[in-house]
Formats: structure tokens, sequence, C-alpha cells
């Protein structure tokens, strides 16, 4: 076939300029995250938006830190602007507490009372993917939720928990079963980084030691340190703390892979027991050795565990904590009481600045017949 002449008509539309798509227009949403993983997305249009506790706000957060007016959303063609209304306990944004009006940036994280808000701003197609990334995290959650164990509130071994989920998702896991009729296992481990990557090794590793879990707890990172290699986990490690109670021979025998004490609280000690052995994370080094430790388990003891989220927070004037910090208030005295790890959750919250924890919060307690 012969091409067209370079002047034809043809060649001169193919060649005509083409309509420019016209730009989409910028959207402005507020994201609440909620306790227990969900996230609420809320549109923003022109007139401004008032946040409070109390009924004609636009957004009501109802907890007894945020005032009845306590903030201001502002939003003036693509950009929009933040006011704190002389709040009682303060607006924060991207950890600092703000003072008046500031303009807020894509991605500004917003915290007011106990509630973590993040203000987007973007085209339509961008929102739609920022949308579906909140999903996946939101399943990610679901699903490590699914995996973790009913308390146990009667028998030999009662047990309880606290888990606060991060809005950006940790890598937290914890479980605990019976090995046989006299011995007993409990796990706690944290995964490095966040995101959905991270919860789902921590449920790949949950998944392992709830299909096999072992009496010998050296021999139990090992085989976890054999199965996790980082360079097949796309760089990810975790740490673990992993015990066994033996209430036969009233011993708890355990082993830390990189991860801080747990502590053993007996009827009429003064300070808690630190239980801690150094090993290296879990998936660090191929074919690395572990090391177990052994305790004395007396009748009526008790074993707390908790992940880092609970102490590695920051204080209102900005102080970075630390385990010192959060240690004072472990329970001691008397016999054992329902709810250790809601009051230890509530502490943690005490002690740190307003607004969400930027990591998962993982709290067991366990006591021993």
């Amino acid at each position: 076939m012969t091409a067209p002449p370079a002047d034809s008509e043809e060649t001169m539309i193919r060649r005509g300029p083409r309509l420019a798509e016209a730009p989409e227009a910028v959207l402005h949403v507020l994201v609440l995250s909620q306790e227990g993983g969900e996230t609420r997305r809320i549109p923003l249009g022109s007139e401004p938006f008032r946040i409070g506790r109390v009924a004609g706000n636009d957004l009501v957060l109802p907890a007894l830190e945020v005032s009845r007016h306590h903030a201001l959303l502002t939003v003036a063609g693509e950009g929009a602007s933040l006011t704190d209304l002389e709040s009682t306990n303060g607006t924060w944004l991207d950890g600092e507490r703000l003072s008046g009006t500031a303009p807020l940036a894509p991605g500004a994280r917003l915290a007011i009372g106990p509630f973590a808000l993040q203000y987007q701003r973007g085209r339509q197609r961008e929102m739609e993917r920022a949308a579906e990334l909140e999903r996946e995290m939101e399943r990610a959650i679901r699903y490590v939720q699914a995996l973790l164990p009913h308390p146990i509130t009667e028998g030999r071994v009662r047990a309880e928990w606290s888990f606060l989920p991060s809005a950006s998702i940790g890598g937290d896991a914890f479980g605990y079963r019976w090995v046989d009729a006299e011995r007993f296992a409990v796990f706690i481990l944290d995964v490095a980084g966040h995101g959905a990557g991270s919860a789902l090794l921590a449920a790949s590793a949950m998944n392992m030691l709830r299909a096999g879990i072992g009496s010998d707890p050296a021999a139990v990172l090992a085989g976890l340190n054999d199965s996790f290699q980082m360079e097949d986990q796309g760089g990810l490690f975790f740490t673990i703390w992993y015990g066994v109670a033996d209430l036969a021979a009233r011993r708890l025998d355990y082993a830390a892979a990189g991860h801080h004490p747990g502590f053993l609280l007996q009827p009429g000690a003064a300070a808690p027991e630190a239980l801690a052995t150094r090993n290296p994370p879990v998936g660090m080094m191929p074919g690395s050795r572990f090391r177990t430790g052994s305790a004395a388990l007396p009748a009526g003891a008790r074993l707390l565990l908790f992940s880092d989220g609970a102490f590695e927070t920051r204080a209102p004037d900005g102080r970075q904590l630390g385990l010192e910090d959060f240690l004072p208030h472990l329970p001691l005295g008397g016999p054992p009481a329902t709810g250790a790890p809601e009051r230890l959750l509530q502490a943690a919250r005490s002690l740190s600045r307003p607004g969400p924890f930027a990591d998962d919060v993982s709290i067991l307690s366990l006591d021993f017949a």
C-alpha cells in the first residue's frame, strides 16, 4: 500500500494538535484513624471545618481530652490551614503543639486528644490509590488480630492482654498455648518497620509457632532464625521473647532474641525480676546459636511481657522516653489482680504526649497458680 503524501488530509489529521485533558480537581480529605485499625475518610469542602467534643462541630471526637470547640480546618484553593481554638490540651501537628494557625502539607499528621488524623490532598487518582492502601492496611490488621489468642480467665494459668495497633501498623504479635499437661509456652515478637509487610511477617511467624510450639526456647529461636532470614523477607527481621513455664518443676525457661526483658513479679518481692538473654534478633545472622535462661516460678507469680511501643514514646515536653520511665508502673505487692494490661496501657498513655502511639502496643499478663 502506497503511503499518502506528506501534505494529504490524512497526514494532517494524524499530526494535528491533540486536545489537552482538563486537569483533575484537587481533593482534600481528613483521615481519622480509629482504635482497632479502621479508618474513616472525611471529604473537606470550601466551608470551614470545625472539630470538637460536642454536637454542632463538623467532626465530633468524644473524649474528655478534646475541648468543646477544639480546632478549625480551612481549605482555600489547593491549600489548607489548621487553627487551634485555644483548646485546653492543645492541637498537635506533626509532633509539635500548634500555636495559632499553620499551613497543612499533604500527609500532615494531627493529634487531638487520643485521636489520630491525617490531612491528605491530591488529584482523584492519587486519592483513590491512598484509599486502597488504607484498605490493605486494615486487612493486614484484621488478619493479625484474628490470630491473637483468647484470654484465659480460669485454671492453673490465667492470661489477659491489650493490643493497640498503630495508625501505620507495626509488626507486633504474641501468643500462648499448652505444650503438654505441665508446660505452658508464651511469646511476644516485634517485626522491624511498619506497614502491611511487617504485619504479614509477624502473622507468618505467629502461624509457625501456633503450628508447632516447642518446649526448648533456644531451639525454637534457632528454628525461626533458619526459616525467616531477612534476605528472604524483604530485609525484615524481628525480635522475640519466648518462654516455657514448667508448672511441675516450678521453673520458667526463656530466651530473648534482640528483645528487651520480660518481667517476673513474685509474691513478696520488692522489685520485678528482669528475664533477658543476649541473643541476636531473628533473621539477621544465619546459623546463630541462642542461649536460654531460667528462673524460679513460685505459686502466685505473674509474668509481664510488652512491646517497645509501650515505652518508646515522647513526653509532652518532647523528651524521648524509655524502659526506665515505664518500669515504675509495673504492679507490685498483694495478690494478683485482673486488668493489669489495661492499667499499664493507661500508664503508657499518661506518660506520652497526646495523640496515638507511634508504634503497636502489646501488653500481656500471665498469672501462675
